[in-house]
């Protein structure tokens, strides 16, 4: 047995479990990954926690005052941007924090036996948290707004799931590149930006030309925001297809990164 330096927490070294069953062996590590990861986050910070809520008002503030007008056929415009805005840091945060995750935490991996598979979860949860905080100034929203509420927000937990499982895959895999390729990192913010202004987030859909709707549709954000926009947004459940085809490609992202992960995070020890 050894001694984990995250709040003096157990670790066993029967490295031979299924990393699945490790992951909820090591469920009380996780808890606390997750408290250090959103505790970090804004470490110093005078408001602390706060920016949770308060980065994505302040965004959607901007963008109501410079882009309102010229997207001023698209009700509850602020509410429009909110819930797209949400469901993308959501992924962007999780992905980003998940492919520094494994290499952050070397000192951990090198000195006890851990699954390393727990740091890319724990990243993508602590943004899972950090949401379920911020729908309560989002419903604040929908109220200023006049926005209706209807029984469509129960269909909400299915398109986060789809949301969770994509953001996952997406940091597994990244995390794995990230272990022996650092420029990884640099890589993926450079085309994290260009991903964010090619979804429909601030602007609609509509507006795209018919030429590059194809390419729109290729963009598994589009589906997934969509879906997550559906039941606040429009007060609707999500359209089957995009429900559909959201969730299959999450899982089979989430599946493709869980595997390249396990393939070769026994290496990780040689490079973190």
């Amino acid at each position: 047995m050894a001694t984990n330096p995250v709040r003096g927490i157990y670790l066993s070294d029967h490295s031979s479990t299924g990393p699945l069953r490790s992951i909820f062996r090591y469920r009380e590590l996780l808890r606390q990954l997750v408290i250090r990861e959103i505790k970090l986050r804004y470490k110093r910070s005078a408001l602390g926690f706060a920016w949770t809520v308060l980065n994505p008002l302040l965004a959607m503030v901007i963008f109501t005052m410079v882009f309102s007008r010229i997207f001023g056929g698209q009700p509850h415009y602020p509410l429009y941007v909110l819930t797209a805005l949400l469901g993308w840091n959501l992924f962007s945060l999780g992905t980003s924090r998940g492919l520094d995750s494994v290499v952050l935490n070397g000192s951990i991996i090198r000195k006890v036996f851990v699954p390393k598979a727990i740091f890319p979860v724990a990243a993508v949860v602590s943004q899972v948290v950090n949401f379920a905080f911020t729908l309560a100034p989002l419903f604040v929203l929908m109220v200023a707004l006049g926005a209706s509420f209807s029984l469509s927000l129960l269909w909400l937990p299915v398109p986060l799931l789809s949301l969770t499982c994509f953001a996952l895959g997406i940091a597994l895999l990244l995390g794995t590149f990230n272990v022996f390729f650092r420029d990884v990192k640099y890589f993926y913010e450079a085309g994290l930006l260009a991903w964010f202004y090619a979804t429909p987030i601030f602007y609609p859909a509509e507006i795209i030309p018919n030429k590059f709707k194809l390419l729109l549709h290729l963009n598994p954000m589009y589906s997934l925001l969509e879906s997550l926009r559906a039941p606040i947004y429009q007060g609707t459940a999500p359209a089957a297809i995009a429900l559909i085809s959201g969730l299959a490609l999450s899982l089979a992202t989430l599946a493709v990164g869980w595997i390249v992960f396990h393939r070769f995070e026994s290496r990780f020890i040689h490079y973190v």
